[in-house]
This record gives C-alpha cells, structure tokens and sequence, in this order.
C-alpha cells in the first residue's frame, strides 16, 4: 500500500474525519486529500506526528502495509490475552500455595517430629529436649516456585511472540462488553479484597479462643498455613481481574509499541524499578535463610514487603506520568487554541 492508502486505513479504523486529521496536523483538509491520494507527500515533521498520533513506525507508514499489522476480529487476541492470564495467575497462585503447603508440613513436623535437632537444654527430669528442624520443607516451596517461573518463562515467551505480530489493533470490544466487564472486575477485586480481610478475622479468632496455638510451633505454622491459602484465593483473584482489564485497554496496547510514548517509558521504568526490587528481596531471602535459618517466616516477610513496594512504585510512576501528560495536554490545547484564534483573526482580517 501506499503512503496515501495507509493514511487513508489509518483514519477509518481511529474514526476520524479529514477535517479533523488536519486539525490535529495544524494543515488544510485539501492538504490532507492530496496526501490520502497520493497527489503530494507530507515533509518529514508531519510524517512524525502521524507516527506519533497512530502508533506506527515511519517504515510501517511509509513503506509497508498497515492494514496486515491488524488483528481484524478479537477471537486470536481473546484466545491468546485469556490464556496468557491464566497462566500468569496460576503461576502467582502456585507460589503462594506452596509458602501455604511448606507452613502446613513445618507445623506437622513441629507437632509429630519427623525432623528433628537436639537443643541444649534439658528438662526436669534430666532428659534432652527434641526440638522440630526448621527449614525442612523449604524445598516444597521452591517446587511451587520452579513449576511457576516456568509458567511464567512460557506465557512471556509466548505473549511476546504475539505482541511483535500485532502491535496494532483496531477497538475490538464493543462499548457494552467493557461496561459489562467493568461490573465484573469491580465484584472480583472486592470480592479478593473480601476473602482477605475472611482471612484475618479468622486468625484473630483462633489467637481470641485458642491462645495455646499461638504459643506453640506447630500452632504458628498451621495458623500461617490456613492464612495463606485464603491469600492465594485474594491474590490470585485479584491477578486475574487485574489481567483481564489490561485485555480490554486496546489504546495502552498500541501505544507501547511507539518506544517514544509516555506509556512506554512509564512501563519500562516501572518493570525494571520492581525487577530491581524482587532480586533484592530474593538475596535478603537467601541470607535470611542459609545465615539465620529463617527459611519460612522470611520469605513470607521479606516478598511480602517486596511485593507492596513494587506496588508503591508503580502507583508513584503512574501518577508522575499522569501528571505530564496533563500538563502535555493543557499546553497542546492552549496552543490549538491560540493556533485558531489567529486563524481567525487572520481571516478577518482578510474579508
């Protein structure tokens, strides 16, 4: 396809007229019908800022046909983005069932001591006190942690794949289908949120009527095993429902294929920031554990703490960016709006 016929694709799929693309370009409707018909070639400013506005490159634009870079009906995204979320959710949801199963065998092994150390003192009657090991079970935690990151190192492999295929898409959801998930996503994330606080209660309920609990061991690590299966049914909700709205997000998708968006750029900066911070947390696990002993107890402190920075993090990014492009925006419409206002003095000036 030509220049002119790209133009022309692009324009329809956004909806947009030809008085307002020129408008948005600060040129002339007749300019912009001699571009779409090939009579004239737009200098190389106005390339750029169709570039920016459709989020496509300059060789896509120039040289290529764009219409092939579009998925045309949303089955092949819809397939793909559902698959992608569940394996992301389940590779999430396996990691905290696991901490919840290596909390539940530690208590089992406390209680019935299958593993066990001797310790140094001695009881009344002169007898050496057999104390559970800790730390036993840590490898049915990295078991989860194994058949999750391979999860995850699949569904990546395979998003990325489709992500380099389609980087652009047309809105393939109707008005009705996003109002509807909307209602949906609202009853998931407040039903996640539901099953968490579930969760607390029934711990302040145990400690309330059953304190031996808490003063033993194997009373601990139950307790902690009952609170994190209810975390794994919150958060793995919670993941799901967040997964699923970034499906229905068509215009964040193409405009992170433009590595000159502000999207891009938030995105990166939060991913790379939260990567940073995970490893982190990972090696103070690692101390923790191989140092201290603290194998179970310190992974559930040290990623929870390092999970709710990730999230400080991306909500602090989101915001600063949000900012720019409001005042981005308030001084593009202030200069629009002078733009017209000395086009229209020019024309009074001219009648």
């Amino acid at each position: 396809m030509s220049l002119g016929e790209n133009l022309q694709f692009l324009r329809k799929k956004q909806n947009i007229t030809q008085e307002q693309f020129a408008e948005r370009l600060e040129v002339s409707r007749q300019s912009v019908s001699k571009w779409e018909s090939d009579q004239a070639f737009p200098e190389m400013e106005k390339i750029m800022q169709m570039c920016e506005l459709f989020h496509v490159s300059m060789d896509d634009l120039v040289r290529n046909d764009v219409s092939a870079l579009y998925v045309e009906d949303s089955t092949e995204y819809e397939a793909h983005y559902n698959s992608f979320s569940k394996m992301i959710t389940a590779g999430v949801g396996l990691i905290l069932f696991g901490l919840s199963m290596m909390f539940f065998l530690e208590g089992l092994n406390a209680r019935f001591l299958w593993f066990y150390e001797y310790d140094e003192y001695h009881d009344n009657l002169g007898q050496v006190v057999k104390v559970g090991k800790e730390g036993v079970f840590v490898i049915v935690l990295f078991a989860f942690v194994t058949i999750a990151v391979a999860l995850f190192i699949v569904a990546g492999l395979r998003h990325g794949n489709f992500w380099e295929e389609h980087p652009y898409l047309p809105q393939l959801y109707r008005k009705e289908e996003i109002k509807a998930f909307r209602n949906r996503f609202t009853a998931m994330i407040a039903a996640g949120v539901t099953i968490i606080l579930v969760g607390v209660m029934i711990l302040i309920g145990v400690e309330a009527f059953f304190p031996m609990l808490e003063e033993s061991d194997a009373g601990e690590y139950l307790m902690g095993s009952i609170f994190f299966l209810f975390l794994t049914a919150a958060v793995s909700l919670i993941v799901y429902a967040s997964m699923q709205s970034a499906k229905y997000h068509i215009g964040n998708w193409n405009e992170m294929h433009d590595k000159t968006s502000e999207a891009y750029k938030k995105d990166k900066l939060a991913s790379t920031t939260c990567g940073c911070i995970m490893i982190a947390a990972t090696i103070i696990y690692m101390i923790e554990g191989f140092c201290f002993g603290e194998w179970g107890i310190g992974a559930a402190v040290t990623y929870s703490v390092g999970g709710l920075l990730c999230g400080i993090v991306s909500i602090v990014i989101n915001h600063c960016d949000l900012n720019k492009g409001k005042k981005k925006s308030k001084e593009n419409g202030g200069a629009l709006m002078r733009n017209e206002a000395e086009e229209e003095k020019t024309g009074a000036e001219e009648e």
